[in-house]
């Protein structure tokens, strides 16, 4: 009788606690079975988007090795808009720039870079794009896209990618015949580029042929 009496005094503050907390307990299962829910799709939406875009970005480059520009543009206009958020996208846009500068067409070349530039999930996309973007805004050497590729160059670099952002600079007084300050430029970028062992020797070296014709070290 005794353990009677015990488990019905078990089965009352049981029902007690129940009766006080219970809503909150099943509040909080309920979130925490909701958020790994969320989780879960959310991954699951990752895996799919990429799924396709990569897909998409196959039919990219098939295009590309059959030289047909339309659909390559198609394909990378589409990585844009439906898949904006993956790699794919970014790296899309910037065959697609290169198959434009190819093709004389700076206006497209333009547009996809300062995509990629603004909006590519990846930093090391997204700063090979604004490099090539100056590149290309200093080569037009107009009184616009010079000031373009100047407010451009005030922004900071990407972390990893400063050398080659001070050579553009470089770049940028060079093509205004402003010799002393790109050899300036063009040496601190070097300095940079030697106290950081991840740029390749070829690097180095195109920056050592636009020293050597600036006036040299």
């Amino acid at each position: 009788m005794a353990l009677d009496l015990e488990e019905q005094e078990n089965l009352a503050n049981l029902k007690s606690f129940w009766a006080r907390y219970g809503n909150y307990i099943i509040g909080v299962i309920t979130v925490v079975l909701l958020a790994y829910a969320a989780f879960n799709l959310w991954g699951w939406y990752q895996r799919s988007q990429a799924a396709d875009a990569g897909k998409l970005y196959e039919t990219l480059i098939n295009a590309v090795t059959k030289n047909e520009k339309d659909k390559t543009y198609l394909a990378a206009d589409d990585l844009q808009k439906k898949y904006g958020g993956t790699t794919y996208a970014a790296m899309g846009n910037l065959v697609a720039a290169k198959i434009a500068m190819d093709s004389n067409d700076a206006a497209k070349a333009q547009a996809y870079l300062k995509w990629t530039a603004n909006k590519a999930s990846d930093d090391s996309f997204r700063a090979l794009a604004q490099l090539r973007l100056l590149g290309l805004l200093i080569d037009q050497g107009t009184e616009a896209s010079l000031k373009e590729a100047d407010q451009l160059l005030k922004e900071k670099a990407v972390k990893g990618f400063e050398p080659l952002w001070i050579e553009r600079r470089g770049d940028w007084y060079l093509v205004q015949k402003k010799i002393p300050e790109a050899r300036t430029e063009y040496l601190k970028a070097m300095k940079a580029m030697q106290s950081d062992k991840a740029f390749p020797e070829d690097a180095r070296g195109l920056l050592k042929v636009k020293i050597d014709a600036v006036g040299g070290m």
